[in-house]
């Protein structure tokens, strides 16, 4: 191919790339509204990749998360940006929490993350199954390592003997013990809701409530050139659970809620973000919960610089670039913007 050639097809692909990218603002999806939430009340959890991208966020933004919740994940900074450590240490093996408290502290003496004395409030709670093969138990407990150095007293370890690779529910998806689509595993066990009752310091308000589920777009929350270069693998859409007592001017908690890979809506539909059993907490609660989407991304000849995520990950391994754990990172900059949005005064919304 000769340079004439390759410069035009560089060129197409990019324009072709802004447009995919501005198209987003054509579906009906609309956006993420602002409703005065409580920026002192954030909490973020997530399963397995999303439970490293939980962490990720947590440990970045320290002096804004008070809680996480993490399902089959592991500590901060651990795949260190190799794929190959990634599918290795970090999903069947032992992790040195040592060296992920070494890296958050460089980090944060650079200042591209908070100060880890933050971690010595946050609340953490994680949860391994006995049958998960996929992220074995030595993973989790690396993460509950880490966080119980800056925090003992608010770190909770729990091991579910009979559950495979999935976020227990008390009915919704497949066998407990299974780690199959859309893992969600129905253990007879609302998990989310032990973790966000643990998050919060608080028991449940025994309530009944009622919400509603909406679309936002997220485009809007990237920087203009990773949107158009299509940079992050977030998704068009995300999704947010309003309970009716929020919507109405009550001030509300907010919560992150992170798919695990091949969990998103392009893979599974809504069966997370309605399944997962986060909404019937939250409206009973107070708490409107961010579902946060990625998508499946595969580089191809005409667009080889597109993030290589074909299982609709979250990064926590650099597929998006070298600041991925970080405050610059395109996903964690992306979850920010979420949550100033939301915990924006009522009448800045856009």
């Amino acid at each position: 191919m000769n340079g004439s050639l390759r410069r035009r097809r560089i060129i197409c692909a990019g324009i072709g790339a802004a447009l995919l990218a501005l198209g987003a603002c054509a579906d009906d999806a609309g956006s993420l509204r602002a409703y005065g939430a409580d920026p002192a009340q954030v909490t973020v959890s997530g399963l397995s990749a999303g439970g490293y991208m939980a962490v990720q966020f947590a440990v970045a933004h320290s002096a804004l998360v008070r809680g996480v919740g993490v399902v089959a994940g592991g500590p901060y900074g651990c795949a260190a940006g190799d794929p190959r450590r990634a599918l290795d240490a970090c999903l069947r093996g032992a992790p040195d929490p040592q060296v992920a408290i070494a890296e958050a502290r460089r980090l944060a003496a650079l200042q591209r993350i908070d100060s880890t004395d933050n971690l010595k409030r946050t609340r953490a709670w994680l949860l391994a199954g006995g049958a998960d093969a996929a992220v074995v138990r030595t993973v989790v407990e690396a993460a509950r390592d880490f966080f119980a150095h800056f925090n003992p007293a608010g770190t909770r370890f729990e091991l579910a003997p009979g559950l495979g690779h999935g976020l227990p529910t008390r009915a919704s998806g497949v066998a407990c013990e299974a780690s199959a689509s859309p893992y969600l595993n129905r253990c007879g066990d609302d998990a989310s809701a032990r973790m966000l009752e643990y998050l919060y310091g608080t028991a449940a308000s025994g309530r009944q409530g009622r919400g509603r589920l909406e679309r936002f777009r997220q485009g809007e929350f990237l920087s203009l050139w990773r949107r158009v270069w299509l940079l992050s693998s977030l998704d068009r859409e995300g999704y947010v659970f309003v309970p009716e007592q929020c919507a109405a001017g009550v001030r509300c908690r907010v919560h992150i809620a992170l798919h695990g890979c091949r969990q998103g809506v392009q893979d599974v539909g809504e069966a997370f973000v309605r399944d997962a059993g986060y909404n019937d907490w939250a409206a009973a609660n107070d708490t409107i919960v961010l579902y946060p989407q990625v998508k499946p991304v595969r580089p191809n000849w005409l667009l080889a610089w597109l993030p290589n995520n074909p299982l609709g990950c979250w990064d926590w391994w650099g597929y998006t670039g070298p600041d991925y754990a970080v405050k610059s990172g395109a996903q964690i900059a992306a979850l920010r913007a979420m949550v100033e949005r939301v915990t924006a005064p009522r009448d800045s919304a856009p």
